[in-house]
């Protein structure tokens, strides 16, 4: 099964209305990975950073955000890793990729082996090309 690996990005459009094209497309991803299509990879630091948006950028009430996001993780299709190989992420923080947590998704992306990475940051799209990591949205 394809496994696709989801940046904080779609998590937050997907469980804000910031912008309708997003949250779209991040629905669908996550009905894919109901449907048993591909599966929807989260890491825990997207999480982390996730919580850290909806809390502070958007002001969600954070039972808010852990039941949303409790519900999302349970779904069919959906898994959650933790592992992260910290030499990976320093192969390319800051030289290559100079924001961390774009440097912690690349690295994860590499060490799982995934399929895919949907974001919606066209400039991280390029650098995981660069490494082998397509991207799971083509526009």
């Amino acid at each position: 099964m394809k496994e696709v690996l989801v940046d904080t990005n779609v998590l937050v459009s997907f469980l804000t209305d910031r912008n309708s094209d997003q949250q779209e497309k991040a629905a669908a991803l996550l009905l894919g990975a109901r449907e048993r299509e591909h599966s929807f990879v989260v890491h825990s630091m997207a999480i982390t950073e996730a919580i850290y948006v909806l809390r502070n950028l958007y002001k969600l009430d954070p039972r808010q955000i852990a039941v949303s996001l409790r519900e999302l993780l349970a779904l069919p299709g959906v898994v959650s890793v933790s592992d992260l190989s910290w030499s990976l992420v320093f192969e390319r923080w800051p030289d290559m990729i100079p924001n961390l947590g774009d440097a912690i998704l690349a690295a994860v992306a590499a060490q799982e082996h995934c399929d895919a990475v949907a974001t919606f940051d066209g400039n991280l799209r390029k650098k995981l090309a660069k490494q082998g990591s397509p991207s799971y949205w083509s526009d």
